[in-house]
């Protein structure tokens, strides 16, 4: 149980390490979403699933979320498709969804297509820790 609590208190408050503080959104991310790998050794035999690196813009842009929070106001991105921030906003929900009490969370997109795919991105992240978080992070849904 002790481990589990700090690992909430992780994915709600983040951490420090060496002076470097990762936001709680950021900490999940890292260590409890999963990744379509972009590796395959044999053609049509699918992808895997891994855990997402550490990127330095990812780093400024869970802070830069933090600090809209803070401030009570809202993150607007504009940027190119397929760059992984709708890997972030997945993980961000389930990360809500998962660890804070009585949250709200709104997906919104261009089109109706693109809400679907987030979702099934967010709906695979809740699958993903019912089955290897040997309970920790486990909820009936």
């Amino acid at each position: 149980m002790d481990f589990w609590k700090r690992e909430y208190d992780r994915c709600n408050n983040g951490m420090t390490v060496n002076g470097y503080r990762i936001t709680g959104d950021h900490y999940f991310f890292l260590n409890y979403y999963r990744l379509p790998s972009t590796e395959v050794e044999k053609a049509g035999q699918g992808r895997g699933l891994i855990f997402p690196a550490f990127l330095d813009k990812q780093y400024e842009y869970f802070h830069y979320i933090e600090m809209a929070q803070t401030l009570k106001m809202d993150v607007l991105s504009v940027k190119s498709r397929s760059v992984g921030f709708s890997e972030i906003g997945a993980s961000i929900l389930v990360n809500n969804y998962t660890t804070r009490r009585n949250t709200h969370n709104v997906v919104i997109a261009a089109t109706e297509k693109y809400v679907t795919d987030s979702l099934k991105k967010a709906w695979l992240q809740l699958e993903n820790l019912n089955q290897d978080t040997e309970g920790g992070m486990r909820h009936v849904r």
